[in-house]
């Protein structure tokens, strides 16, 4: 994907809780309050998410059947918001974050 400079995957990990999410402002792939179509692949959501005005840097998918969330986080504040998330059972959680070119 030309618009990617880097993706790392992150298991068993989250940032932010349920006012993180963000969405696409035409509504596109959103499916109930705040999440994206769990049928869209991860690339169907990375177009999403290149496309957005504000570009998210981090996209969840809680599970096998769970529905992807998109976030916005600063890079430097990533950890942090790792640690803060650590009372909440996110083993079945990947978390990929993605810097854009």
């Amino acid at each position: 994907m030309e618009y990617i400079k880097s993706i790392i995957a992150r298991e068993g990990v989250d940032v932010g809780y349920h006012n993180s999410n963000i969405h696409p402002k035409n509504g596109e792939g959103c499916k109930g309050k705040s999440g994206i179509d769990n049928e869209y692949t991860f690339e169907d959501v990375l177009k999403l998410a290149y496309n957005m005005e504000e570009k998210p840097n981090i996209i969840v998918k809680a599970g096998k059947n769970a529905k992807w969330y998109i976030k916005k986080i600063e890079n430097d504040k990533i950890e942090e918001a790792i640690e803060k998330q650590s009372w909440r059972n996110t083993r079945n959680y990947k978390m990929y974050i993605i810097e854009w070119k």
